[in-house]
């Protein structure tokens, strides 16, 4: 059944969406059988924009649309037991109006599905003893392998791109892939500690594991996935108030690229940019839908707008900056390959700072001088990820590969690292976050199988480290931070979370694709910005950003703006010049740590380095401490 009037009421804060020439969407549902949770998707086909509402109770509504030709598509919502057979009905939405669209469920009943953000066609769905028969050779995989790769990413015994797939591989070639993880150094950087710690694996345990693999994952095996088995607590009156809206950007023909952004920032005028791979980088303005696309300037993981001049700052080479008003773009380049920022950020002094992942590094550039410095950082595994600026503009970055965090002082440029995770096996920490009080939160994204799904919480004073379960299956908790009522949201394969402080207690949301959902972002009105990456990437989906309001009731605005009192927005303090101009140039970044000597010296303490290795190293320097100098003499 379908109606549609421009005119009637809705609840409180949908009564301005005539005034404002949106639209609105509601409607019933008859034939839901318990445990069954619909979703309508409502995909805007002028714009490339979709809303997604919850199903509860056996109604639905959709508010703040942006005008045009839509697809509404009612479907079960994604990580469910229970399903039923979708349904599409085509309508055209006018400034003002308030459609009704009513559906009638059949099918109903339960489903098989597989655990993880990422779509695996032509798989076969096992439970997870089936996939990964019990014995010593598992518990070595899980004590190893699952700190860093999902329990699909071996059984999918099928060619992708990583992490979506894998090439087959016989014993020998199982061999080199073990052998590769725990003997030599992280990304073939000199002087760095292994993917994962070899104690993990000794020299009894690798054969076991490499023929583990070799007879549960033979090259000739089809590819397998690990069955859903059980699904989380829902809130369901939370998820009646919830509203997503998501924006599109395909990209054009003359590019074979897949999207693998990691995170979006906001522009003072309420845009939202987003680095689109090796294709572009993209302008969205949610209020109207409309998108730039800054073709040729591909980026990757991260990307930081400079409030005071609308710059933007994004991964590639060492760096990228580029000018939206004029299309220049500086490449910060450097003779070390693996020296690339996975992640950037501002502080109030107007720097930037650099995550060097690959190189284990940490790198800053310097808005006095114009420069590029960076240190090794003096934890083993830390390589870092994630990274944020506190209340107090201490550095602190995720440690990828080791189950913790380290903060590092630019006043007295030392480190201290802060074990989070409590458990014998490899992990990793992807991001973190900061709340009002200075507590550094993060979530454990890889570990034992998996199955730990762990928030926590970090007092710097005390070292004090809170844990609590989030009660997910198989999260992959990614990215943890504050909304301006200090609850924390985590970003997880298929849902996003939030972690009430006060009530002790978790609230999920599923998102409206399976995708992971990777770095969130809050705007002053705690709407929640992410974006689907492995959607992108294995579905078609494109490069998008998404949006969940939590009370689609209460939307000031449709514009996307930092909190001035976010420590994610550091900027908001700042009150020196600008940066100086993009000059579309390659720019020097000098080879050498500022302490290389200091890290030379820890490296030879744990094995890292021999003599040779040492001397090596230090012949880098020499360009390092001319930077070093002009750096000083700034200061």
């Amino acid at each position: 059944m379908l109606g549609c009037s421009g005119e009637g009421s809705g609840p409180a804060g949908t009564g301005s969406d005539e005034a404002d020439g949106l639209a609105r969407l509601s409607g019933s549902v008859d034939g839901t059988i318990p445990g069954l949770l619909p979703v309508v998707y409502a995909l805007n086909t002028d714009k490339d924009l979709a809303y997604t509402v919850f199903v509860v109770d056996g109604e639905y509504r959709a508010v703040k649309m942006i005008p045009g030709n839509y697809d509404v598509t009612i479907r079960p919502a994604i990580d469910q037991l229970e399903g039923f057979d979708p349904q599409t009905v085509s309508i055209e939405l006018g400034p003002g109006d308030a459609a009704e669209v009513d559906f009638s469920l059949t099918g109903a009943g339960p489903i098989v599905d597989y655990v993880g953000g990422v779509h695996y066609p032509h798989a076969e769905i096992l439970p997870y003893d089936e996939v990964y028969p019990p014995g010593r050779g598992r518990e070595i995989l899980e004590r190893t392998c699952h700190g860093c790769h999902n329990v699909n990413y071996v059984p999918y015994n099928y060619p992708r791109a990583y992490s979506g797939g894998r090439p087959p591989k016989n014993r020998e070639a199982w061999a080199v892939s073990v052998d590769r993880m725990h003997q030599g150094p992280a990304f073939g950087r000199l002087g760095k500690a292994t993917l994962f710690d070899p104690q993990y694996l000794p020299p009894e345990d690798r054969d076991v594991l490499v023929d583990y693999l070799a007879e549960h994952f033979p090259p000739e095996r089809p590819p397998v996935v690990v069955q859903l088995t059980r699904e989380p607590e829902l809130d369901l009156e939370a998820l009646k108030k919830a509203m997503f809206i998501e924006y599109i950007y395909h990209e054009s023909d003359e590019y074979d690229v897949w999207p693998w952004p990691h995170q979006v920032d906001f522009d003072l005028d309420g845009n939202v940019w987003l680095a689109y791979t090796a294709c572009c980088i993209v302008r969205f303005d949610p209020r109207t839908g409309e998108q730039t696309a800054f073709e040729g300037h591909g980026g990757g993981h991260g990307i930081a707008v400079d409030q005071t001049d609308g710059t933007v700052w994004y991964s590639g080479d060492v760096v990228r900056h580029l000018d939206p008003e004029t299309g220049k773009v500086d490449h910060w380049v450097s003779e070390d390959r693996v020296l690339s920022s996975n992640t950037q950020i501002f502080d109030s002094k107007g720097n930037l700072w650099l995550s060097l992942l690959a190189a284990g590094a940490l790198g800053k550039w310097d808005r006095a001088t114009d420069s590029i410095v960076y240190w090794e950082v003096p934890v083993l595994r830390s390589r870092p990820y994630g990274i944020i600026v506190d209340h107090k503009d201490k550095v602190w970055f995720a440690d990828y590969h080791n189950g913790g965090v380290t903060r590092f002082d630019p006043e007295t440029e030392e480190f201290r690292h802060y074990p989070l995770v409590e458990d014998d096996a490899a992990t990793s920490i992807r991001r973190l976050g900061v709340d009002s009080r200075g507590m550094i939160w993060a979530g454990t994204w890889g570990s034992r199988a998996f199955a730990h799904g762990l928030l926590y919480r970090l007092d710097p004073d005390t070292g004090e480290v809170f844990r609590r379960h989030m009660g997910l299956h198989y999260p992959a908790a990614y990215n943890a931070e504050a909304d301006s009522r200090d609850n924390i949201w985590v970003s997880n394969d298929n849902y996003l979370s939030m972690y009430d402080q006060v009530a002790d207690e978790f609230t999920h949301y599923p998102i409206p694709v399976r995708s992971d959902t990777l770095k969130t972002t809050i705007t002053r009105d705690d709407g929640v910005w992410f974006f689907y990456r492995n959607a992108g990437k294995y579905e078609g989906y494109g490069g998008n950003v998404t949006v969940l309001y939590t009370d689609k009731d209460n939307i000031p605005t449709l514009g996307a703006y930092h909190s001035e009192t976010s420590a994610g927005y550091q900027l908001s303090t700042y009150s020196g010049p600008p940066s100086p101009p993009v000059l579309g140039e390659e720019r020097p970044v000098p080879m050498g740590a500022l302490n290389t000597d200091e890290y030379i010296e820890f490296a030879l303490a744990h094995g890292l380095l021999d003599e040779a290795q040492a001397a090596v190293m230090q012949a880098s320097r020499a360009e390092g401490d001319a930077v070093d100098e002009r750096v000083e003499r700034a200061d």
